[in-house]
């Protein structure tokens, strides 16, 4: 049964969250020096460019800069360690925990023993993880997992549902292969196209992609432990700011010279070519208007493809957070994951869906966020196995 979601309030700080510098890196440096640009909203903006407008742009020059970082797994480690638990390596990818001789967990590969086996078989679905989250009652995009060669019923569809939709390998964890705010065959076609090359090399079950209805808001990963919210970040697509003078492949190799102290970010930089520009009707040649807010990718792909996150745990409205506990509870046996939600606004969670569980996420954006608070994210991950093992 889906939690009762009740009016969001206001939070005191969360004791503890600012990582330490072991695994975080120094705290914001000064001013980088590149003026902070004036960004004009039009009527109609969405809930990313308001954001943006209204969060991101005002601490421009406090971009991060980590000096050093950590992968996924060392950052568990880390806080294994931190709590005193001796870690056994079974083998290049398993390893044991220990505590005063005792077994209390593990890991296997990027995940602990907070996950079961029925939750990572469902979680390495898109579909799947949809069916789970509609039986328990939790908001999702309505939609459906279609056979790759079955194009036609594709169509057919998209004119049942009778607005615009977002297709998706239903495997996966990249933004790779996701287009959104499909409304036309000819775009449909294309987006099909791109979720079929998206096909994992080493993928072993049946190839699906995910047809569902688009859902605009404000792509947001909370990071769930058991009953608590203990990251949150706001994931934006890579955009530049005009200013009626400088062309866009200007702008947008000036902001990646900006990230470049940034360890983080640095090798996540994507190429920006004319090719890459094309899906946004942009080349490295055009000039935007000054203060337009200009995305130069179609989904917030922080992977390869110069998204960013941002800190978002202390805007969270309670409901919101109630919201992200109930999608990892739709999943039997899940401890801990990343769960996706889109968002019209932070402080309520009227009109926010799940779209996404996945035990496999990455936490270091949760760790080294562009800008914002780090968040202890393995510490919580470590305090729950230990506090499962004494049950």
């Amino acid at each position: 049964m889906s939690a009762t979601y009740f009016p969001a309030a206001g939070k005191e700080p969360r004791p503890g969250s600012q990582a330490d510098e072991s695994d975080a890196g120094p705290p914001p440096p000064p001013p980088v020096g590149q003026p902070q640009p004036h960004v004009s909203l039009e009527e109609g903006a969405s809930a990313t460019e308001r954001f943006i407008a209204e969060h991101v742009v005002p601490q421009h020059q406090q971009l991060r800069r980590w000096s050093s970082t950590l992968a996924h797994e060392k950052l568990l480690q880390r806080a294994a360690q931190r709590k005193r638990i001796t870690i056994k390596k079974i083998t290049d990818s398993n390893q044991l925990f220990f505590l005063s001789g005792v077994v209390v967990g593990g890991m296997d590969g990027v995940i602990t023993s907070l996950v079961s086996h029925q939750a990572r078989r469902v979680s390495r679905s898109k579909a799947a993880t949809k069916r789970y989250l509609a039986a328990a009652e939790v908001p999702t995009p309505k939609g459906r997992a279609l056979s790759p060669t079955n194009y036609s019923r594709a169509v057919k569809y998209m004119r049942l549902l009778g607005k615009p939709v977002t297709v998706k390998p239903s495997s996966g964890r990249t933004a790779k292969g996701i287009t959104i705010n499909v409304t036309g065959e000819s775009q449909l076609r294309a987006a099909w196209q791109e979720a079929m090359a998206a096909r994992p090399v080493t993928l072993e079950s049946r190839y699906l992609i995910l047809m569902e209805q688009y859902v605009p808001g404000l792509d947001v990963r909370a990071y769930v432990v058991g009953s608590r919210v203990v990251g949150a970040v706001a994931r934006l697509p890579f955009y530049v700011v005009g200013d009626g003078i400088t062309s866009v492949g200007q702008l947008a190799d000036d902001e990646i010279a900006r990230r470049s102290p940034n360890e983080y970010l640095k090798p996540r930089q994507p190429e920006v070519t004319d090719a890459f520009l094309e899906p946004m009707g942009l080349t490295r040649l055009s000039v935007l208007p000054e203060g337009r807010l200009q995305f130069l990718t179609p989904v917030a792909d922080t992977a390869r493809g110069g998204g960013i996150a941002v800190d978002v745990l202390d805007l969270l409205g309670e409901e919101l957070e109630d919201l992200a506990v109930d999608g990892l509870w739709a999943i039997p046996g899940l401890g801990a994951a990343a769960v996706d939600l889109v968002v019209p606004q932070l402080g309520t969670a009227e009109g926010a869906v799940v779209l996404e569980v996945s035990a496999y996420a990455n936490i270091m954006q949760f760790h080294y966020p562009s800008y914002g608070e780090p968040r202890k994210v393995n510490d919580a991950v470590l305090e729950e196995v230990l506090e499962r093992a004494s049950r």
